[in-house]
Order: structure tokens, then C-alpha cells, then sequence
């Protein structure tokens, strides 16, 4: 059942989503570190993720690196991970240990912010077949699809926001444990994920240009409102991040990575918020101009939380990190 489509609906550019053959949970994690350089990060994530030559120990489906500068201009680095629900547990059960001596001997923030997605609770949306994020995990992709270039779109590709209200009316809830200098806040149900990325790799020089100058620009200006502007619209963290290759060095990639009470927040900003409205307008003003020729390449995917799936862990970070100014004390 599409609640939200338009009778008639023709969507104003082609876009695709994946598909998946089984019906097993995934998971998204992010392990990240505050400092000037990823070499702890990386050292932890080459023993623990990369040259365990175990064949039974579990590994990620996928890998990726970044980094950004937060609101108080810090820089962070982290590693994105996508799992098998059940191959995560089994790999956290060990990691774990390494994870906590590794934070806890070093005097610097590490966070780490992990959700399960079952199937009926996320979607993606591609540009084009070329596969990013979790999509590329996937067994194959469906499209082109209507389902997609309208209000309430996202909520119609989830099938759990078809079925269920998914409005977010929990605060979240942190619980610190002060011998570690850690703050563990659990994620409240129908809180929302995005994960938006843009990927001008495949342009040429002009496209490319066009889109460094015009877009990324307007795309910046929106992803630092829902950052500093969270209390008035509930999107509790928002990151514009880099997207580094496997030697850190940077790309021709970027993505935002965002968190908000509902999917409500990022659905009403993206209908109607001005700092939207013009990201919109200056894609489709490139867009138009380069008609099937237009070589960037945009895709996002979304999640809804469900029950106690997802975890925030701030281990002697600042005080604006990730959603730490939206979690009360009980």
C-alpha cells in the first residue's frame, strides 16, 4: 500500500532501490575517533576487522572510512560497518575487549553508534544503478520506481511506516558509567537514521564543477541547520562527512549522517525548509542542464528504529558530540 503517491505519479528523475533475497536483520556501526589522526583507529580496526586470518571469525559485509569536522570543529574519523545482525554479535562478543582497552587507555573522545535494520525497517534510493552503502551489500536492484520524488516517499518504501504509526515521542535516555567516562544512551523507538550520499566521482570536469560550485555549497548550508538547529527542528545529530579510501586519503565522495527523533523531522524539512528547497533547486537546475548525461550520482538510505536495536556510546567525548545534547538522565 503506497499511502503518500500522487495519482498519476511520474517521478521527476529515474531512481532505484535494492533488493534483498532473505529475510535475515542487518546492521549499520560506526566506530569513530576524535583526534588529528585515524592511526589508533586504524590499528584497532586492522587487528579486530582486517587481518584476523580466523576463517570462523565473523566479518562485515562492507567497510568504509571517513572523516569531518564537528560543531566545535573537531575532527573525527571514523570507520562505517555493515553486518549480518547475527555475524555483529558474534564478532562484538570478542571485540568488545579490544575496544575498551583501546579507549580507555588513551585520553581522547571514541564513540561508537550502531542500529539493526530489518528489512521491513529501512529503504534505499539510488540515482543510478551504480550501488553505494548498504545497497551494495544487496543480492540485486529494482527500478526505475515510482515510489520516490514526493512528500511521504521515503515512509512508502519502508514497509513498517506503511503499517504503523512511526511518529517519535521518547526523548532519549542515557545512562553514564563514570569509572569509564562512558555514556551509553539507548536508541528510542522510531528514531530515524539517514545515511545521504553524493558521489561526483563519475564527472567530468564541467559536471564536476558545476556540482563543487552550485550544489555542495547549498548541500553544506542545509547540513549545518539540521546540525545547529536541532532543538527547534529534533534532528538530534547531523554530520557532512568525507569519504576517505582505505588509506585514508580523501575522495570524490561525501555523505551527511543524521539522526532525529522521527522520519517526520527529515520528510518536513526536505518538504518545505528553505536551506532544502534550494539543495533541491540547484540539483535540478544541473540536472535539467545535462538532461541523461548528468554523470553525478546521489543515493541515500533510511531506517527507522524498532524496540532496543540501536546503541550510542560516548567514551570521553565532548559534550556536543552525536545526540548527547538530546539525552536526559534518569
Amino acid at each position: 500500500m503506497k499511502n503518500n503517491m500522487p495519482p498519476n505519479w511520474q517521478p521527476p528523475a529515474p531512481a532505484w532501490q535494492a533488493q534483498w533475497a532473505d529475510h535475515q536483520d542487518l546492521r549499520v556501526a560506526y566506530f569513530a575517533i576524535q583526534a588529528d589522526q585515524p592511526d589508533l583507529l586504524e590499528s584497532w580496526c586492522k587487528v579486530c576487522l582486517e587481518l584476523n586470518d580466523d576463517p570462523q571469525c565473523p566479518r562485515p559485509l562492507l567497510l568504509e572510512r571517513g572523516h569531518f569536522l564537528d560543531s566545535v570543529e573537531q575532527s573525527n574519523f571514523l570507520i562505517i560497518s555493515y553486518w549480518r545482525e547475527d555475524d555483529y554479535q558474534r564478532w562484538w562478543a570478542d571485540a568488545h575487549v579490544s575496544w575498551y582497552e583501546m579507549t580507555q587507555a588513551n585520553n581522547i573522545g571514541f564513540w561508537r553508534e550502531t542500529l539493526c535494520l530489518p528489512l521491513d525497517n529501512f529503504e534505499t534510493l539510488l540515482s543510478s544503478p551504480d550501488v553505494h552503502g548498504i545497497a551494495s551489500c544487496s543480492n540485486s536492484l529494482e527500478g526505475p520506481i515510482l515510489e520516490h520524488g514526493y512528500p511521504g516517499g521515503m515512509r512508502d518504501r519502508i514497509k513498517s511506516c506503511t503499517i504503523k504509526d512511526v511518529s517519535g515521542n521518547i526523548k532519549p535516555v542515557a545512562v553514564q558509567h563514570s569509572e569509564q567516562s562512558i555514556i551509553r544512551i539507548a536508541a528510542p523507538e522510531n528514531l530515524c537514521m539517514i545515511r545521504s550520499g553524493q558521489d561526483w566521482g563519475h564527472c567530468d570536469d564541467q559536471q564536476a564543477q558545476d556540482y563543487l560550485e552550485n550544489v555542495h555549497p547549498v548541500l553544506q548550508t542545509g547540513m549545518n541547520y539540521l546540525r545547529d538547529n536541532g532543538h527547534e527542528c529534533e534532528c538530534y545529530s547531523m554530520r557532512l562527512v568525507n569519504v576517505l579510501d582505505d588509506s585514508w586519503r580523501e575522495t570524490k565522495q561525501t555523505f551527511g549522517l543524521g539522526f532525529a527523533k522521527d522520519i517526520f523531522v527529515f520528510e518536513n524539512w526536505a518538504k518545505s525548509h528553505p536551506t532544502h528547497l534550494d539543495i533541491f533547486g540547484k540539483f535540478m537546475t544541473m540536472a535539467q542542464s545535462y538532461g541523461e548525461n548528468l554523470q553525478l550520482q546521489l543515493w541515500h538510505e533510511v531506517a527507522v528504529c524498532s524496540g532496543s536495536t540501536g546503541e550510542f556510546e560516548y567514551i570521553q567525548c565532548h559534550a556536543k558530540t552525536g545526540i548527547l545534547p538530546f539525552a536526559h538522565y534518569e
